[in-house]
């Protein structure tokens, strides 16, 4: 589950950098490098079977990443009217 949540980060932060002003894309940056490099630590220690669960679970959070934003955006247009 670490290894997905890792995951999940590494792609919000990927996200989050073409958004941001110049100062944030290099911490965002530094954060993306060493979630990667955690990851590929992490892998290294699974067998395929392992690798494939942690895809599974990580395909689930970032959904429900996704689904969020979209709420939390939908919310606040609501709010404006």
């Amino acid at each position: 589950m670490l290894l997905a949540l890792t995951k999940c980060m590494t792609e919000v932060a990927h996200n989050l950098k073409y958004i941001h002003v110049q100062s944030e894309k290099q911490r965002l940056k530094s954060v993306i490098n060493a979630t990667k490099m955690y990851e590929k630590e992490l892998e290294k220690r699974f067998n395929s079977s392992q690798k494939d669960a942690v895809e599974d679970i990580y395909d689930v959070i970032m959904d429900l990443i996704l689904d969020a934003r979209q709420t939390s955006l939908d919310n606040y247009k609501k709010s404006e009217l």
